[in-house]
C-alpha cells in the first residue's frame, strides 16, 4: 500500500525567471493609452510525497485525464489518479504480467492504452479502461529500455539493449520493421511531432534520424554526449509543431523544424534544432546549446505540454526546471534522497512529478504569476495596436516611447535629435552615449544599454522561428526559397552569395544554384499576417 506525505512548504524557493517572453507593442504616433506587459514567473511547490514500493523506474501522465503510470522495479506499473495533493491507486493498479522489471512506460495520445517494457525483453500493451493485457510483443532479445507512442497513437516504438528499435502498428498489433544501425545499446527513442520519424540515442553517445515509414536511417549525429544518451524528446510546441502555424509551415517549402532535447551521462541536457526537408531529402541536426547544472549523469528530461519549461533529472538527486527557448535553469528542486529516474507534467501544465531510485515519487505544483509592467504605447486610428516584429521595424517615436518606459525619457530630446530609431540602437555603447547623446552619467547608460538588450531578447524569442532569416536572424520582409528548400530574406541571401565563392547553403553547405531564388508568396503572407495582429 502506498503513503501519501503531504507538503506546504516550498522546496529551493527561489522562484522561476521570465518562462515566456511577450512582444513589445506600440504604433505610430496617435493616441496615448497604456498596456499592460505581464511577466510570467513560476515557483515549484512541493504537495505531497509518495512512498512507492519498489524503485521508480519511468512516469507517464495520460493525455487526457490526470491518472499517472508508474514503472516499478518490481515487476508491475502502478495507475494512480492525481488531483493536487490527493492521490490515490486507481481500481485496474497494479499491471501484472512482467517477470522481471519494468523499465519504461507511455500512455498513447488518446489515453485508452498503455504501453510498457521490462527487463524480460517484453513490451507489453494496456486496456486502461480495464486494465487487462492487450498484447504482448516478444521480439526483442534483450532488455527494453523505452517505448513511445507516436503523436497519432498509430506506431510504437521501443528502444532496446539488443542495438535496434522496433516499430509496432497499432492497428494490427503487429512488427511493423526493425530499424538497425546502432552498435550499441538504444537507450531512448522519440518521434517528432507529425509522428512521420524517429530519433533515437544510444549507449555509445550516437543519436540517430530515422524515417518512420521506410525504416531508413536518414541521418547520424556522433558524440552528442560523452558516456551515452538517455534520453530525447521533441518540443510539443515549438516550430513546425505549433498548432497556429504547423499545416501552413507544412506547405511553404518542404521544410520543417523541431527542438530536439536530449541529456546523457556526460551531465548535460542539450538542445537540438532538427530541419528535415522533404522535397530535397536533406536533413540537418544542429546544436543549439547545452544546459548545464546537473553534477552528475542526466537520467531524464521532458517538456512541458506547451513547451514553456523543460525538466531534467539526474543522479546527484535534483531536478532542474528549464526554460528551453533561453536555455536558463528556473529553479532546482532537491528533494530526492537518490537519483532521479522520470519526471511528467501533467496535460495542463499544473503539475510536475518526479520519480527516484529512494522509492519515493514528488508531487509539485508549477504556480504561475504574473508581473505586470506599465508599457506607455500609441494607438493607431482604428484601435489596434501593431507588433513590432524587431528593432529594425522601430521608429523613432517608437524609440522615444520606448525610452519613457524604462524611465529614461529625460533623453528623448538627444535621440530625436540624432534619429535614433530601432536599427541604431544595437550599435550604442557607454562611449557613444556618452560622447554623442551626452549622457554622462554611468549608472543612465548602463541602465539604457542592459534595456536594448532585454528589448532585443524580448522580440527575437517571441516571433516564431520559422518568420527569421536563417541568416541575418531578423523577420523576413521579402522571403525567398533558395535552391537548398530554405526561405531566406533576399538582401541577405544575396549578400551571402555575392561574398566570394560561397556557392553554397548556408544551412545544409551542399551546392547552392545562385541564380534560383524564387519568391516565397506564401511565407510573407503569414508573417504579414502575424505582425498585423491575426495570431489564428
Amino acid at each position: 500500500m502506498a503513503h501519501i506525505v503531504s507538503h506546504s512548504t516550498f522546496e529551493d524557493g527561489g522562484q522561476m525567471k521570465d518562462a515566456c517572453r511577450r512582444l513589445y507593442n506600440t504604433t505610430g504616433p496617435q493616441k496615448s493609452t497604456t498596456v499592460q506587459h505581464k511577466k510570467e514567473m513560476a515557483a515549484a511547490n512541493l504537495l505531497a510525497t509518495l512512498t512507492a514500493p519498489s524503485e521508480i523506474n519511468s512516469l507517464s501522465f495520460s493525455p487526457v485525464r490526470n491518472l499517472l503510470a508508474i514503472a516499478y522495479g518490481n515487476k508491475t506499473v502502478g495507475i494512480y489518479d492525481v488531483n493536487g495533493k490527493e492521490i490515490g491507486e486507481n481500481p485496474i493498479s497494479p499491471l501484472i504480467g512482467h517477470t522481471y522489471a519494468v523499465n519504461t512506460c507511455c500512455f498513447s495520445s488518446f489515453g485508452t492504452m498503455l504501453a510498457s517494457g521490462a527487463t524480460d525483453y517484453a513490451v507489453c500493451l494496456w486496456d486502461i479502461k480495464s486494465g487487462g493485457n492487450i498484447a504482448s510483443f516478444e521480439n526483442h532479445t534483450n532488455a527494453i529500455r523505452k517505448v513511445v507512442f507516436s503523436p497519432n497513437s498509430s506506431l510504437l516504438a521501443s528502444a532496446s539493449g539488443d542495438q535496434t528499435i522496433k516499430v509496432w502498428e497499432m492497428s494490427r498489433r503487429k512488427l511493423l520493421r526493425s530499424l538497425q544501425g546502432h552498435d550499441t545499446t538504444v537507450n531512448t527513442c522519440c518521434f517528432t511531432p507529425d509522428s512521420n520519424y524517429i530519433v533515437s540515442g544510444a549507449f555509445d553517445g550516437h543519436i540517430k534520424l530515422w524515417q518512420a515509414s521506410s525504416g531508413r536511417c536518414l541521418q547520424t549525429e556522433f558524440d552528442c554526449h560523452d558516456l551515452g544518451v538517455n534520453d530525447c524528446q521533441f518540443s510539443p510546441t515549438f516550430g513546425s509543431a505549433s498548432e497556429a502555424y504547423q499545416e501552413n509551415l507544412k506547405t511553404i517549402n518542404g521544410t520543417i523544424h523541431y527542438l530536439l532535447a536530449t541529456c546523457g551521462s556526460d551531465m548535460f541536457v542539450k538542445l537540438w534544432d532538427v530541419y528535415i526537408d522533404r522535397q530535397a531529402d536533406t536533413y540537418n541536426i544542429t546544436k543549439r546549446g547545452d544546459l548545464s547544472g546537473h553534477q552528475s549523469t542526466v537520467w531524464c528530461a521532458i517538456f512541458s505540454p506547451n513547451g514553456k519549461l523543460l525538466a531534467s533529472g539526474s543522479g546527484d538527486r535534483s531536478v532542474i526546471i528549464w526554460n528551453p527557448l533561453h536555455g536558463e535553469a528556473l529553479q532546482k528542486l532537491t528533494a530526492h534522497t537518490s537519483f532521479v529516474t522520470s519526471c511528467a507534467f501533467s496535460m495542463d501544465n499544473s503539475i510536475l512529478v518526479t520519480g527516484s531510485n529512494d522509492r519515493t515519487l514528488k508531487i509539485w505544483q508549477i504556480n504561475i504569476h504574473q508581473e505586470s509592467n506599465s508599457i506607455r504605447s500609441q494607438q493607431a486610428n482604428d484601435g489596434k495596436s501593431k507588433a513590432i516584429a524587431s528593432l529594425q521595424a522601430m521608429t523613432l517615436d517608437d524609440t522615444c516611447n520606448w525610452l519613457k518606459t524604462i524611465g529614461m525619457e529625460r533623453y528623448e530630446k538627444q535621440f530625436r535629435h540624432h534619429q535614433i530609431s530601432g536599427s541604431i540602437l544595437p550599435t550604442l555603447t557607454s562611449i557613444s552615449l556618452m560622447r554623442d547623446l551626452s549622457i554622462e552619467p554611468l549608472g543612465h547608460r548602463n541602465q539604457i544599454l542592459r534595456a536594448i538588450q532585454e528589448l532585443k531578447d524580448r522580440l527575437d524569442n517571441s516571433i516564431p522561428d520559422e518568420f527569421l532569416c536563417p541568416i541575418s536572424r531578423e523577420v523576413m520582409t521579402d522571403p525567398v526559397v533558395a535552391s537548398d528548400g530554405y526561405s531566406y530574406q533576399r538582401q541577405a541571401i544575396e549578400s551571402w552569395l555575392n561574398g566570394g565563392n560561397r556557392l553554397t547553403s548556408p544551412m545544409t553547405n551542399a551546392p547552392l544554384n545562385a541564380s534560383l531564388l524564387i519568391p516565397n508568396k506564401t511565407l510573407k503572407s503569414l508573417i504579414q499576417k502575424y505582425l498585423d495582429g491575426d495570431r489564428s
